[in-house]
């Protein structure tokens, strides 16, 4: 008699905590930057080139770092937060409260947010020094354009989109296969 309640308390164990038995305790997070290959550091250890992928448990709310050279450092927090699709797995645990609990406990009905990290790198600026040794520099440099990350080819006239390249870096006028540096 014993044994089959111990058995009937086992399985509504098991079978109760529907959303660790359905989505698990673990999630994936993707980290991507524009433009990629940016380093990626996470506030619990785990370092990446993006794009990246990192498993971590779901109850976990953390720090993603990303920088690049020639791109100023971004931080995005990643909170752990319930989750309507983590909710509607725990939903059967109406009928066996433990298994709410477990799922609590484990974190199972959480979701990572923002998942995935999408994070558009932003050009730093070029310090003084720097400037100064552009302006001795054998290339000349690009003209002011008409709006914010674009720049003219002191050759050719044309318009460039350097919004993702680093200021004091050179472009290609493809024209005439000649090189200037974006201020």
């Amino acid at each position: 008699m014993n044994f089959g309640r111990i058995a009937i308390f086992c399985a509504a164990i098991c079978l109760g905590s529907c959303a660790t038995v359905i989505r698990g305790t673990n999630e994936k997070l993707q980290v991507i930057t524009t433009p990629p290959g940016a380093n990626v550091t996470l506030s619990t250890g785990e370092t990446g080139v993006t794009p990246a992928s990192f498993i971590k448990n779901r109850r976990d709310s953390f720090q993603v770092t990303v920088s690049k050279r020639g791109y100023l450092t971004s931080m995005v927090t990643v909170e752990s937060r319930a989750s309507t699709s983590g909710v509607a797995a725990t939903a059967a645990n109406v009928a066996v409260p433990i298994g709410a609990a477990i799922d609590a406990g484990t974190g199972a009905w959480n979701s990572f947010y923002p998942n995935p990290v999408n994070i558009q790198l932003t050009p730093a600026p070029l310090d003084p020094e720097a400037a100064r040794k552009l302006r001795k520099s054998r290339y000349p440099l690009g003209l002011p354009a008409d709006q914010p990350g674009m720049i003219r080819s002191p050759y050719t006239q044309r318009v460039y989109d350097v919004r993702q390249v680093p200021h004091g870096t050179l472009v290609k006028d493809l024209d005439v296969d000649k090189m200037f540096v974006n201020p």
